[in-house]
């Protein structure tokens, strides 16, 4: 708590005071002229409630356990006013701010840490008066202060040779730990173990061998130039549109990608496409009966009158439409997209979403969709989430080729495209069994692992994957001091995954 500060004085000075109280993002000091921050309580010590026993009529009692009970802030503030109607205009909005529930709490002398809490009771103000001071309490049924940093520790080999990393938690509450794995080579298991628990992921009886008999990668055009390699302007589409346009490259964070150049012309959809036809595989063999179709792309309007077609198609080896995915904007009066599923051209499901920054990953540089065939089970993904459909009748019916399509409709042209409409890479995986959980090898070299510790969820390449956690697994917590966490993964891994664990330490 600071020194208490003088409201008969002149406060409209830019400066936040001390203990200025953010909510969420907002200093209330800067969305109310007049109002002032005086003094702030109950961030310092916290009592705590302890549990002991009497036993007989010995001295004293025995400690049980002790507790943190819940935080109560309480803020002291000044508001000045000019006249009524501002007043009141003014603690309308001061009610509009702090009315919310679990809100984000930052101090300004301490940015760099946050309580987690919501208003409970607040102090009656003087009656007839424009300038008054009152009080309104802050409930934190987590006592904590949180960092807003986030500290990262990178695994290495210790000198016993296993991949280690050592987590130094300098506050005074065990937290959620998170770790980022990336592949650089396949993978069967990740295991993840500490004195306080173990996490698995996958399976430590998978091998190497099953890798390379049962699985195939065709083809992975990783950016627009490998794309090169894909015929322009032919392909297998939901319709027969014009292919009269022409690709480019565009970057985009940092990140290169396939984008529309020319638009192209027609009464309908019309733009540019690229097809491959799948390679003979390993032992000579075209066409894949059981695969993964998968590409990264950015489907984001800039505007809403925006409009635009993106295509990503398997054909079947009879020159005939397979299995696709197609995200369409038509509309010009209202923000809404569509995301359908075909097999066959029969559609499977259409989920109408608003494609704005919520349909790309956090690191903003797109979004993985996929096509799963395996046998008679059709998986699609979009969105991070998973559907499946089965057609018995098409078991055995192979693929032959790859289409991607960006299109405009009519003549709206390119100044109407969708603003984000881009192809980032096009990878196809041939499989040689009949389900989908046989086929190894679950971590492609590539691929990226990321443990949620607070969520205790598990995500692969941003889709959520629980299924790779093995029962028994038990998320572990980094204790206040330092936590030795190793890691380990298959023999036939080489070179080892890169892993770094990351906390954000709390404070009392």
């Amino acid at each position: 708590m600071y020194e208490f500060i003088d409201i008969t004085g002149q406060h409209e000075s830019n400066s936040l005071p001390a203990e200025a109280l953010n909510i969420n993002g907002v200093y209330i000091e800067n969305e109310i002229k007049g109002y002032r921050t005086l003094y702030v309580t109950g961030r310092e010590l916290l009592e705590s409630e302890i549990q002991d026993r009497q036993i007989g009529n010995s001295d004293g009692t025995e400690f049980q356990y002790k507790r943190n009970i819940p935080r109560v802030i309480t803020v002291a503030f000044a508001l000045k006013s000019d006249t009524p109607e501002e007043f009141r205009e003014k603690f309308n909005k001061l009610n509009q701010i702090l009315n919310q529930e679990e809100a984000r709490l930052v101090f300004y002398d301490e940015p760099d840490k946050y309580f987690v809490g919501t208003k409970s009771t607040v102090d009656e103000v003087s009656e007839g008066q424009l300038s008054v001071t009152g009080k309104f309490d802050i409930y934190c049924a987590d006592p904590y202060k949180h960092s807003v940093v986030e500290k990262t520790f990178p695994a290495a080999v210790n000198q016993d040779g296993v991949l280690e990393a050592v987590i130094v938690n300098n506050g005074t509450k065990e937290v959620p730990i998170d770790y980022t794995i990336t592949h650089g080579h396949e993978n069967g298991y990740v295991g993840i173990v500490s004195e306080y628990g173990v996490i698995q992921l996958g399976s430590a009886d998978e091998v190497d061998a099953e890798i390379r008999q049962k699985s195939q990668e065709l083809f992975n055009y990783k950016n627009p130039s490998e794309m090169g390699a894909m015929t322009d302007g032919q392909g297998i589409l939901t319709e027969n549109f014009p292919k009269n346009g022409t690709f480019k490259t565009v970057t985009v964070n940092g990140q290169p990608a396939l984008a529309l150049n020319s638009v192209g012309s027609g009464n309908n959809w019309h733009g540019a496409s690229k097809m491959v036809t799948l390679p003979a595989d390993s032992n000579g063999e075209i066409g894949a009966a059981n695969f993964l179709a998968q590409s990264k792309i950015w489907f984001e309007t800039g505007k809403v009158p925006q409009t635009g077609l993106l295509e990503f198609v398997v054909g079947d080896e009879s020159g005939q439409h397979l299995a696709s995915i197609h995200i369409l904007k038509k509309a010009t009066n209202t923000n809404q997209a569509a995301a359908v599923m075909l097999v066959q051209l029969q559609e499977k499901n259409r989920i109408k979403y608003e494609p704005t920054a919520w349909s790309v990953t956090a690191n903003n540089v797109g979004t993985n969709i996929y096509i799963r065939k395996s046998g008679e089970l059709f998986e699609f993904c979009f969105g991070g989430k998973k559907y499946q459909y089965r057609v018995p009748a098409l078991k055995n019916v192979k693929a032959k080729t790859v289409t991607i399509f960006l299109g405009q409709w009519g003549t709206r042209g390119a100044g109407n495209l969708v603003a984000r409409m881009y192809f980032h890479n096009v990878l196809f995986q041939k499989d040689n069994v009949g389900y989908w959980y046989d086929i190894p090898n679950r971590y492609r070299a590539g691929s990226t692992v990321y443990v949620d510790g607070s969520a205790t969820k598990v995500y692969v390449n941003g889709i959520a994957s629980m299924d790779d956690e093995q029962i028994g697994s038990k998320y572990f917590k980094a204790p206040p001091g330092e936590t030795k966490v190793q890691f380990y993964y298959s023999d036939f891994c080489n070179p080892a995954p890169t892993i770094t664990a990351k906390i954000k330490e709390a404070f009392l």
